[in-house]
């Protein structure tokens, strides 16, 4: 009896694997060099069928073709649209260098991105090598500043 219940488990267990596992990741990455935008959407589906979108990245660039913005966008099936999950942005001194990175959250509630704001400041040497990375986390509610610092 025992050994018929395993089996059966692990039947199931192996048929439920075997639905799931013919489906593959996608993508398909646009391009717009009017705009500086990259736009790569992530599709699970079957054969290049019946593609279902997962998630959405917007890259905005500089002239350099260097980051200056990257948002992150997940896919809402019931209201069949995009919904903004994460944004990131970038900040470089005069040699192309990353100074400082900042990352926030889209707030469901008011529809807008959070004022809770994370930033990472890269302090680099006059060689232009990284010394070290601060990590600040902004509170706008209590306007409390939080530094971590880490040299490498």
């Amino acid at each position: 009896m025992k050994a018929t219940i395993i089996t059966l488990a692990v039947v199931a267990l192996l048929s439920v694997s075997n639905s799931f596992g013919s489906n593959t990741i996608y993508k398909s990455v646009e391009t717009n060099e009017q705009d500086r935008t990259t736009t790569t959407t992530v599709c699970q589906g079957e054969n290049e069928k019946y593609l279902s979108p997962i998630k959405r990245y917007v890259i905005v660039s500089d002239s350099n073709g260097s980051p200056i913005e990257k948002k992150i966008y997940e896919w809402n099936s019931n209201n069949r649209s995009w919904v903004a999950v994460q944004k990131y942005n970038y900040d470089y001194n005069a040699y192309g260098k990353l100074l400082s990175l900042s990352f926030t959250q889209w707030n469901k509630v008011t529809d807008t991105w959070a004022e809770d704001i994370q930033y990472a400041m890269y302090i680099n040497d006059t060689n232009e090598e990284n010394l070290s990375v601060n990590y600040l986390d902004t509170k706008p509610v209590t306007s409390e500043i939080h530094l971590a610092h880490y040299s490498y």
